[in-house]
């Protein structure tokens, strides 16, 4: 993976976060959640930088050994390079160290590249939400240690 470094997130962070979001025209979180989350003890983002440009982030908000993941988005002119790959293993071995062992995820029903992303990391879909996104089925995801 060429010159992509992964750091835990900053307030600095939030506005290029934000604006990976609208390389999908997607907006999943708000400033005001991000300034929450990073002043918040049982939440934790990375992003993943190129060139010092924000280009992915991943969010997890955990308590006791449980994580659900809130978020991961690569900016679209980015995608295929590894990085929410990069995103994930660094994640599960935050969660490692902190002796979380379920981690859980909702992911859209038409989301394969995801779907398939996850499988290759050990989740294993357990229930699905009807209409969970505008409409749209979730399959929830989970992954034990």
């Amino acid at each position: 993976m060429d010159n992509i470094k992964i750091q835990k997130m900053s307030i600095n962070d939030i506005d290029d976060v934000l604006k990976v979001e609208a390389s999908h025209n997607i907006s999943i979180l708000t400033k005001n959640m991000l300034v929450n989350d990073l002043n918040n003890n049982n939440t934790y983002y990375l992003v993943a930088k190129k060139s010092d440009k924000i280009v992915g982030y991943i969010g997890i908000s955990y308590i006791l050994d449980t994580a659900d993941i809130i978020s991961i988005v690569v900016d679209k002119n980015y995608t295929k390079q590894k990085i929410a790959s990069n995103l994930i293993q660094n994640i599960l071995d935050f969660c490692n160290e902190n002796n979380i062992t379920k981690i859980m995820l909702e992911v859209r029903a038409s989301n394969i590249p995801a779907q398939n992303l996850y499988y290759k990391f050990g989740f294993k879909k357990i229930s699905e939400r009807k209409n969970y996104y505008n409409g749209e089925d979730a399959y929830i995801m989970e992954k034990t240690e």
